[in-house]
This record gives C-alpha cells, sequence and structure tokens, in this order.
C-alpha cells in the first residue's frame, strides 16, 4: 500500500504548478466539456423519449444520472490530451475525483429510489451518502486518504483463525451493503417485469418474484463475504445457532413466512381477492413474506399475519367467481297492496346499474310478522370490492319514493292496549247489633 508521504496532494499540486495560463485553459475545458455534455444529454433524451413507453421511462430516470457520466468522460478524454502536448493537467486531475464522487452518490440516489420508492428515510439517506462521499473525496484530495486506511489496517485482531482488522470490517460492510442492494435492485427489475407477465397466475408470479429476491440476497452475502477473504464455512455456526432461535423465540415469524408461501402455493388468496378474515372484509392488495394487507372498504388497511390466514375460517367472496348476493329487507303494512310492492322493489334493483341479470334479482315474501309483511329483496353483483353501503342507500331510496307515489305504508312497531271498565262492588250492609257489640 502506498505510504502517506507518497500520497500526492492534489490541492498543493494544484497550486505549486499550475499557473494563471494553464489555470485558464484547464477551466475553459471543463466548461466546454460541461456544455458539450448537457446538449448530449438532451439529444440524446429527446431522441429516446419522442414515445411514451415503459423502456423510455425508464430512460427518463436515469437522467440525472448522464450528465455527470458525460462530463467525467469528457475530462478524462482532456486529461489525455493535456499530457500529450506537455499541458499542466493538476485541475483536471483535481476535477476528476469530484465528477467520480457525483457520479457515485447519484447512481446509488437512482438504485434507492428504485429498491425503497416509498420509504419516508430516503432523504435522509441521501444526504448520509452525501456527506460520506464528500468525506472520502476530501481525504483524497488532500492526500490523508492512505494515511487513514493504513491506521484502520494497525487496528486488527484474530477472531479464530481468522485475522480481522477495521478495516477489513469497513471493506466487508460496504460490500454486503453493495452487492445486497444491487441484488435488491435486481429482483425488483425482474419482479416489474415478471408481474407484467399475463399469461401466468398473479400467486405464480409473487411466489416467483419473492423466491428469486430471497436467493439474491443470500448469494449476494456470501460473494461480499469471499470478496473480503471471509470464508463462508465459518457459517455454519451461526446457522445452528438460527435453527434454535427458530425454534423458540423466532417459531412464530418462521410460521408466518411458511404460511405465505403455502398460500401462494395453494392460490386460496390471490392479489384483488375480496375476503372476510378475522373479522375484516376488504380487498387483498398485497401478499409478502409474512402478512398480507387488507384494504377494507372505510379506506383502513389491515395487516394480517400470514397465519392467520392459514389456521381461522377464510371467506373468500371471488374464489372461483367475484359474483356476491346482497339481501334488503323491509316491511309493509297490511292494508298496503302487496303485489304492488313486490313489483316497485324489483323494478328498482333492475334499474340500478350494478345489479347484474345473472343471476337475477328477486323478492320473497318471508313471513306475516307482527307489524306487517316482511319482505326481502335479493340482489347480485359482481364487484364486491366496492362499496355495499352506498348500493343500499341507492336502492332502498328508490323503493322508498315509489311507495311515496304508490301510497305503501311501511309501518312501525305498534301496540293496541284495551282498558276493559269493572263493576263497583256493592258496600256491604252494616252488622246487626254492632254498635251494642262494640260497647
Amino acid at each position: 500500500m502506498t505510504s502517506a508521504s507518497e500520497t500526492p496532494n492534489l490541492l498543493v499540486e494544484l497550486i505549486v504548478h499550475a499557473d494563471t495560463a494553464s489555470l485558464i485553459w484547464q477551466v475553459g475545458v471543463i466548461v466546454l466539456v460541461m456544455l458539450l455534455a448537457w446538449w448530449f444529454d438532451s439529444l440524446i433524451q429527446k431522441k429516446l423519449l419522442a414515445t411514451q413507453t415503459p423502456q423510455n421511462v425508464a430512460i427518463k430516470s436515469v437522467k440525472r444520472i448522464t450528465f455527470p457520466i458525460f462530463t467525467l468522460l469528457g475530462v478524462l478524454l482532456a486529461r489525455i490530451v493535456f499530457k500529450h502536448v506537455d499541458m499542466p493537467v493538476s485541475l483536471l486531475k483535481l476535477a476528476i475525483p469530484l465528477l467520480l464522487s457525483l457520479v457515485f452518490i447519484r447512481l446509488l440516489v437512482y438504485v434507492l429510489h428504485k429498491v425503497f420508492p416509498n420509504s419516508s428515510k430516503l432523504k435522509s439517506w441521501e444526504l448520509s451518502i452525501a456527506g460520506l462521499a464528500w468525506i472520502v473525496v476530501a481525504l483524497h484530495v488532500t492526500g490523508l486518504l492512505n494515511a487513514v486506511l493504513t491506521g484502520m489496517q494497525d487496528m486488527n485482531f484474530n477472531l479464530g483463525h481468522q485475522h480481522v482488522s477495521l478495516l477489513v470490517i469497513l471493506q466487508g460492510l460496504i460490500s454486503i451493503a453493495a452487492t445486497v442492494l444491487a441484488a435488491l435492485w435486481l429482483g425488483r427489475f425482474l419482479e416489474v417485469h415478471i408481474m407484467r407477465m399475463e399469461e401466468m397466475d398473479t400467486s405464480s408470479r409473487v411466489l416467483l418474484t419473492k423466491v428469486l429476491r430471497g436467493a439474491l440476497v443470500v448469494v449476494s452475502v456470501l460473494v461480499a463475504l469471499s470478496l473480503v477473504g471471509i470464508d463462508i464455512r465459518l457459517l455454519s455456526v451461526f446457522g445452528g445457532a438460527l435453527g434454535v432461535g427458530l425454534g423458540f423465540g423466532l417459531q412464530r415469524i418462521a410460521s408466518n413466512y411458511i404460511c405465505g408461501f403455502i398460500l401462494l402455493l395453494d392460490k386460496s388468496i390471490r392479489l384483488g381477492d375480496v375476503i372476510t378474515l378475522d373479522n375484516r372484509y376488504g380487498t387483498v392488495t398485497r401478499l409478502t413474506g409474512r402478512y398480507m394487507v387488507l384494504n377494507g372498504q372505510d379506506g383502513a388497511e389491515s395487516l394480517i399475519p400470514n397465519e392467520t390466514a392459514i389456521t381461522s375460517t377464510l371467506v373468500n367472496h371471488s374464489f372461483s367467481n367475484r359474483n356476491v348476493r346482497i339481501k334488503i329487507g323491509l316491511q309493509i303494512a297490511y292494508s298496503s297492496p302487496l303485489d304492488t310492492a313486490m313489483k316497485i322493489m324489483l323494478e328498482a334493483a333492475i334499474a340500478h346499474s350494478r345489479v347484474i341479470s345473472d343471476p337475477p334479482p328477486a323478492v320473497n315474501l318471508l313471513e306475516f310478522a307482527d307489524n306487517g309483511i316482511l319482505l326481502e329483496l335479493s340482489v347480485w353483483i359482481d364487484d364486491p370490492a366496492l362499496s355495499q353501503v352506498s348500493l343500499r342507500t341507492e336502492i332502498n331510496l328508490a323503493i322508498w319514493r315509489e311507495f311515496q307515489r304508490a301510497g305503501i305504508e311501511i309501518p312501525f312497531p305498534q301496540r293496541e292496549v284495551r282498558i276493559v271498565k269493572a263493576e263497583v262492588p256493592l258496600e256491604p250492609p252494616p252488622l246487626r247489633g254492632g254498635a251494642e257489640n262494640a260497647e
């Protein structure tokens, strides 16, 4: 490794070796390269983004990366030309690590946005990445980077038969983070393309994407450990500890993951299904390894563990078909025309746009109750994910209006109380000799 004394200080080199004329030439070349890079980048964007296709949308998302890359390539080419004509290149040498750091920051932020599109912590991650990158650049241009790396290398210890230093640990963390992030980005890329394959079942697509993503993450960690020289056979010890942990504290978590794969394999639940589970009714919007997301009709999202779907009774309203029957009951008075009321109820159901004709709606007479005749309107819909409350409201309002016009009465509970007048009893005759006896 190059010692700290041999590390070039780009700032000192710029101050010592560059004169005014060469600085003007280098600044002019850098400005010209940036203008050409901006023009070339705009030209490519216009040519490739003439039509809105999925490929063009992907190209638009990497637009922020192309400009610094074109600028970096232009500066590298300018440095070669300046060296060929024997001109100072100190400012160009200083610009190269700055542009490299800018490319690195924008590329890493782009990958993070693709891997974690809805994360609220992306802004803080961007600031942390930018800060670390500029610190490394500052150490490099001042010639202190090799000295810092040498100091980290000297801080070492033995872990069994493995010699470990602070620098190796840092390299391992960076390698694992980079490879895992690349694996997640590749998994996200494959997921987008697999989910567009309409010829495959939805559950099969979800299962395939999860298996691929998990395999990519495991392979990326093993590759990263091998890159830093760590023997992956040491992981067998951690594998045994992980097995003990699964047998005790992680049992329920492991059960949820296994149940998630079972649900995807047997296809009992698919994305978009309308289900009732754990006293919750809604549409399945996400299937993850540990839980499913159930979006209720009130907008609330319930995160239900996968184990609950396996061990509890699940009602899938759209398993074989999406037809759902809705019952609307009401009473009419005994004095109201029964046939007219049933006809009005049937016409109100047929006129509604959400009510399907097969099976057809029907009106049934359930019983002659205490307060009136109990009727029930039965209708079928094929969009159970939409609100059923609004459907009931609209049909009931239509029935109510027609009942008002036809003079059909909807009774309310009544009780008839009869008071029977009782005969007043006569006063008993006075007793004879009562006064004498009292005396």
